[in-house]
């Protein structure tokens, strides 16, 4: 199994590994079109936690989610799942995958 983490890092300097945020990406809610929106308040970092790759990624133009978010601009990517995170792009998202694998005798 391989588990990968996804951290949106808000860029500052000062931001320690203890102030990050750590969510697994199943106990998050979409919206009814599989949208989390993640906003710029944020002062810590994020890291998500899901087995799900990531399908798709880019830059969102002109979408409005189904919970009435506009996130035009907005970057996001979107998990093999159908969860799209849409986050700003003053966050970085990197990418670590853990290799680990569980054997059971």
């Amino acid at each position: 199994m391989t588990t990968r983490i996804f951290c949106l890092n808000t860029q500052r300097k000062e931001a320690a590994t203890e102030d990050a945020v750590t969510l697994s990406l199943k106990e998050l809610m979409p919206d009814e079109g599989g949208d989390i929106v993640v906003f710029s308040g944020a002062e810590a970092d994020i890291s998500v936690v899901t087995d799900d790759p990531v399908t798709a990624e880019g830059i969102a133009e002109g979408y409005v989610t189904r919970a009435g978010h506009n996130v035009s601009g907005f970057a996001y990517c979107r998990f093999a799942g159908g969860i799209t995170m849409y986050y700003p792009r003053a966050h970085l998202l990197c990418v670590e995958e853990d290799e680990t694998e569980t054997q059971v005798a």
